[in-house]
């Protein structure tokens, strides 16, 4: 029986979007005779997932979520006794690209008989001391493969150390819905009205919601009809609400907190806004692509090996407020075709999104199983 471990060292949160690769598969592989293993945080808020990956029978092993002095010795011996020498391939997630090189996980590339690592961001400004930087080559150059959500990692890390990554592939994460097989239908745009979103943690250092309301109070589009729903919770919020009154947009910019239904709260728009400083590849994008609606992104990550300007949404050509209001004015004028964009948009989707999702990276992953 063919078998793998999945390893997720994510822990900034309870769960993330780069997580549903990791355990999505996970469940597909343990229904269809594999032998899987996870090791993953503890965390209360992942008790659902974690009963139903027991009930496809897969080996659980937690990692204890602690704070303090401890910590680290408490996942050092968590981790010695997990039996990876029992897989054939030990799948290590990531939730950006360096938590290999932190203790207690530096030195497990000695002890595991073949590893993939999953990567899904990147940091331009890192600084790695010169062993750091050893240790992620021989991290990355041990590896059967180095998946990253965005080419960008990639580049980022070789431009920055120097290590050379012959191994590497992209690799998209899942949609959080089944996708339909033709575009959603497009809400009309009457008397110029329209809705606007952007799904994004409210983090302006990343995401830079500011920038983008900043770009969108002028008097030109204080007087046109529309309507932008920012969905999403995070530290930035007191700061969206007081830019937002100061700049007398409160019948215009609305923050809606975090939502759970995604496919009609992006069904329900015109447009996707993505126009951010910091993304790999943003899930909100494929997931509108999904649903047949065209996006406004910045270049950023891998968003314009998605989005091509002018055919399936448009791209800021700098994320500043001249950079963002540029490429709004461009989409607005062409509002009249917006539907035609998302056809484009849902077209794009379906020759980029691996399907059946699981069942094909289940296939990739296999490659590598010795």
């Amino acid at each position: 029986m063919k078998s793998v471990f999945f390893l997720s060292l994510m822990n900034g949160g309870a769960w993330g979007g780069s997580e549903e690769l990791w355990f999505r598969t996970a469940l597909w592989m343990s229904r269809h005779d594999y032998k899987i293993g996870i090791g993953c945080y503890d965390w209360a808020e992942k008790q659902d997932r974690i009963t139903e990956l027991k009930n496809a029978g897969c080996a659980i092993y937690l990692l204890p979520n602690k704070k303090g002095l401890f910590k680290k010795a408490a996942v050092k011996k968590a981790l010695q006794s997990i039996p990876f020498q029992e897989y054939n391939l030990t799948v290590i997630n990531q939730g950006g690209w360096e938590e290999i090189l932190h203790s207690p996980f530096s030195n497990l590339y000695k002890k595991l008989p073949a590893y993939i690592i999953l990567n899904h961001n990147y940091n331009e400004n890192a600084v790695l001391s010169f062993k750091k930087q050893k240790l992620l080559e021989q991290w990355i150059t041990g590896a059967q493969m180095n998946f990253g959500a965005t080419q960008k990692i990639f580049e980022v890390v070789q431009n920055k150390f120097n290590i050379s990554i012959d191994n590497k592939q992209t690799l998209v994460n899942p949609v959080t819905f089944t996708p339909d097989t033709t575009p959603g239908l497009y809400p009309p745009v009457t008397n110029d009205s329209c809705t606007w979103v952007m799904l994004a943690e409210l983090d302006t250092a990343r995401k830079a919601q500011d920038i983008l309301i900043n770009a969108l109070s002028s008097p030109k589009w204080k007087a046109r009809n529309w309507q932008l729903h920012l969905y999403g919770k995070g530290k930035d919020k007191e700061k969206l609400e007081k830019l937002i009154s100061e700049l007398a947009l409160e019948e215009k910019v609305f923050l809606k907190g975090f939502t759970t239904n995604i496919k009609q709260t992006l069904l329900d728009c015109n447009l996707l806004l993505q126009c951010t400083l910091i993304d790999a590849m943003p899930l909100s994008v494929v997931e509108a692509m999904a649903t047949g609606r065209p996006c406004v992104v910045s270049k950023v990550g891998d968003m314009p090996a998605w989005v091509e300007d002018g055919v399936n949404g448009f791209i800021c050509p700098a994320l500043t407020v001249e950079g963002i209001d540029e490429a709004m004015e461009s989409c607005w004028q062409q509002k009249n075709n917006w539907a035609v964009f998302g056809k484009n948009a849902f077209e794009t989707f379906i020759k980029k999104y691996p399907q059946p999702y699981e069942e094909k990276i289940a296939e990739i992953l296999s490659i590598y199983i010795n």
